[in-house]
């Protein structure tokens, strides 16, 4: 389906909050049930959603009798006859089909429902899926325990002596200066820098997230870098003459500041990133043996450890894909890969596996697949500030059964087909 996602977002974001006119409203069900095949399931679907049928109160009653509507609608109109009007049909132009092949389709198109309210408006909690006390069961841990909570802002800062300083979980990040300090001003105790260094550019500092755990930091230069969980990012008490140059372990989002005279250079497992100003994402976990790179703005320059052949060249839009020195560049939609930054898992056709590795690096848990990885993959959007046991709900409707145990003083998630369990 070809169409404008920036604009959907937008107003369905202004239509939540009830600021669409009849004619946005009116554009959103057309551009949201364009498809070739299927177009009525989609025009009932968009149909009962786009209804401003959303009141605060009663929330819950609202939203169950929602999605019986939409089932409502499927099975309706998959009686339309063939000859009926256009005006008719549920909306124009939606050729009508057979209802035994909308009986068929049923499950797949509640779950495409909810992949809609869930994703697209954030306002539904769907009915099937583990209830909090089914993921605890078999942990041997009281359910009235504290539940699995997402992350926040969580770092330590390694000095120039070595010492560790614990960042507090009140700021979003630091800035560095003559004194190191919080976003909000404060100055973080041990972090006035030393002055007598012979040679400032040498002396590394190191900032550090745990699983769970998010921070940015602006850089002397200006540079702002947004660290995802389990990673790390070193860096100079000042950056040399000549050039600008960082390490980084894990993901990070990066907002570089112009300098002609200093390239600005990213150093990742066996990869160099070389540019002036431009804003991107790395993407170079450990346990991943590819490094992804995805290019917001400007244009980047790639280098591979001992590889003879020349460097690669992104432009905006694109993505690189360094699989132990076997470079591809494809062209991408960004959001979801600095989705992160702004609070959302955002999926778009992302493979189960990867869409779980995200999730246990910001809740803090393992991931065990107990029959196999599934060959699946997610769509959609969830905030990142749910507790895990609302997460799971939301990917239970992709047939997935999910159970935490908690073994070893950290929780592991147990991932199996729901007909298996």
């Amino acid at each position: 389906m070809d169409t404008n996602k920036s604009k959907i977002d937008q107003l369905l974001q202004q239509y939540k909050e009830g600021n669409c006119s009849p004619e946005e409203i009116a554009w959103l069900k057309a551009e949201l049930s364009d498809a070739d095949n299927d177009a009525a399931i989609d025009a009932a679907l968009v149909a009962s959603l786009l209804e401003p049928s959303f009141a605060a109160e009663n929330r819950e009653a609202q939203l169950e009798k929602t999605l019986e509507n939409i089932k409502k609608q499927i099975l309706a109109t998959a009686s339309i006859p063939r000859e009926q009007t256009e005006e008719e049909s549920v909306l124009a132009d939606i050729p009508p089909v057979r209802q035994s092949r909308f009986r068929a389709l049923w499950p797949y198109w509640a779950a495409a429902a909810a992949v809609l309210l869930v994703f697209s408006l954030f306002l539904w909690t769907p009915r099937r899926g583990p209830s909090e006390e089914q993921l605890m069961a078999g942990s041997g841990r009281d359910t009235s325990e504290e539940l699995v909570l997402p992350g926040g802002n969580k770092a330590t800062l390694r000095l120039a002596d070595g010492s560790l300083v614990q960042l507090n979980d009140k700021a979003a990040g630091i800035i560095m200066g003559d004194e190191i300090r919080y976003d909000n001003g404060q100055a973080i105790a041990g972090g006035k820098q030393d002055q007598a260094a012979a040679d400032p550019s040498k002396v590394l500092l190191e900032l550090s997230t745990p699983e769970g755990g998010m921070y940015h930091i602006t850089l002397p230069d200006g540079t702002k870098v947004w660290l995802n969980a389990a990673s790390s990012l070193k860096y100079p008490v000042r950056f040399a003459q000549n050039e600008r140059k960082v390490f980084v372990e894990g993901e990070a989002f990066f907002e570089v500041t112009k300098d002609a005279s200093r390239p600005f250079k990213v150093r990742s497992s066996g990869q160099d990133i070389e540019v002036l100003g431009t804003s991107f994402n790395v993407n170079a976990y450990p346990e991943n043996t590819t490094i992804r790179t995805t290019l917001i703005t400007g244009k980047v320059k790639l280098y591979n450890d001992g590889k003879s052949s020349g460097p690669v060249y992104l432009q905006p839009g694109q993505q690189s894909s360094n699989d132990q020195g076997n470079i591809k560049v494809k062209q991408v939609d960004t959001a979801p890969f600095i989705a992160w930054k702004e609070g959302l898992f955002y999926f778009e056709e992302t493979p189960m596996e990867e869409a779980l590795q995200q999730i246990g690096r910001w809740y803090n848990v393992a991931v065990n697949y107990s029959s196999g990885i599934p060959q699946t993959h997610f769509y959609g959007r969830i905030k990142r500030n749910k507790p895990l046991h609302e997460v799971l709900e939301i990917l239970a409707e992709g047939g997935l059964y999910f159970k935490l145990d908690k073994s070893q003083g950290k929780q592991t998630l147990q991932v199996s087909p729901a007909d298996q369990r």
